[in-house]
């Protein structure tokens, strides 16, 4: 009986498809400037070009590493996927804990390759952490543990936000700069524990940039 104790560990799978989505905003470039002379000038919206990059030097996509706060049997992440194909999208962010404590930690960049200053206007978390018990695991239970799994997000000089900030102001990404992008999974210490494994998704993350502040 004690020895199936001992190896009976709680495992929480944290689901994040997409977690953080980055999009540029365009509605800058709609006017036009009229010249007396009767010329005009349209500037291109291909000329503002933020993207995710795994390197602070230049724009490059290798898989993100993720950082683990401690070493423990079954405590695991996967590595994120950079996507800049269109809306620029990092994915695959994973994690399984096994217990309170356990923290999984991306590091990343937001880099601006265009000929604008970039300003980051907002940022967006959409739906909500729903967390789900395992068959032969009890559901109050997991409803008890999931206020301990958490996801927040620090962009830049920005402080740590776990919720959307609606409204930011003079956030500044010159050309060919780059700013530190860190999204953090947590399982906080103290928390509740499940009798059994659980799954959790969380949210969604917007980084909304544009050529205006």
């Amino acid at each position: 009986m004690k020895e199936n104790k001992e190896y009976k560990l709680i495992t929480i799978l944290v689901l994040l498809i997409g977690v953080v989505i980055l999009t540029v905003g365009y509605s800058a470039f709609s006017g036009q400037l009229e010249i007396t002379s009767g010329a005009e000038v349209i500037p291109s919206g291909n000329d503002f070009d933020v993207n995710f990059s795994s390197s602070s030097l230049s724009v490059q996509t290798s898989e993100i590493v993720p950082t683990l706060s401690t070493t423990a049997e079954g405590f695991s992440a996967t590595n994120g996927v950079i996507d800049n194909t269109s809306d620029p999208v990092i994915s695959n962010l994973y994690a399984t804990f096994t217990e309170p404590g356990q923290s999984v930690t991306y590091n990343f960049y937001s880099y601006n390759s265009g000929v604008y200053v970039a300003y980051l206007n907002s940022i967006t978390f959409t739906g909500s952490k729903v967390c789900t018990a395992r068959p032969g695991t009890t559901q109050s239970m997991v409803n008890s543990a999931c206020s301990g799994i958490n996801l927040s997000i620090k962009v830049g000089s920005e402080n740590y936000t776990t919720t959307s900030v609606s409204s930011i102001d003079g956030h500044t990404l010159s050309t060919d700069g780059k700013e530190l992008v860190t999204v953090v999974i947590s399982y906080a210490s103290g928390s509740a524990q499940a009798d059994g494994a659980f799954d959790v998704t969380l949210p969604f993350i917007r980084l909304n940039y544009s050529s205006v502040d």
